[in-house]
């Protein structure tokens, strides 16, 4: 019970390597409830197909966000940005993609994609609180 509750506790720090690993980690949780949210959805008659897709499958979006937060908190810590910057990404990224061969397919990918793969990586290879310390400490 003790390792769930730190699963999701969004006290402390989380370094690039660990936040890595934690992101691979909670992504295939996160399969797996995306293929019981499918299985369940086929169970009880439901079509999923890609117009349905984002009404049947809220069960993922919501376990996502509640699964990702944590991590994205503590490596916000470790980095030194407030948490609630977050806010804005995650509102971002539930904006829904446009149909296929529509003209706002340009502008979704300039105004949403780009901005969402560039805070990905900013996360991802910002030093963190332990590395600024080494630095300073050896000059």
């Amino acid at each position: 019970m003790k390792e769930l509750a730190q699963f999701f506790d969004w006290r402390g720090e989380l370094g690039r390597l660990d936040y890595l690993k934690e992101i691979i980690r909670r992504l295939l949780i996160i399969l797996m409830i995306f293929g019981i949210n499918i299985a369940l959805c086929i169970l009880v008659g439901l079509d999923v197909t890609p117009e349905t897709w984002d009404d049947n499958l809220s069960l993922t979006t919501i376990s996502s966000i509640a699964i990702m937060v944590p991590i994205d908190i503590r490596r916000l810590n470790d980095i030194g940005i407030s948490a609630w910057w977050l806010l804005p990404v995650y509102i971002l990224s539930q904006i829904p993609a446009p149909i296929e061969g529509s003209p706002q397919e340009n502008i979704y990918g300039f105004l949403v994609v780009i901005p969402l793969l560039l805070w990905g990586l900013f996360v991802l290879f910002k030093p963190g609180k332990t590395l600024r310390e080494a630095r300073r400490s050896q000059g």
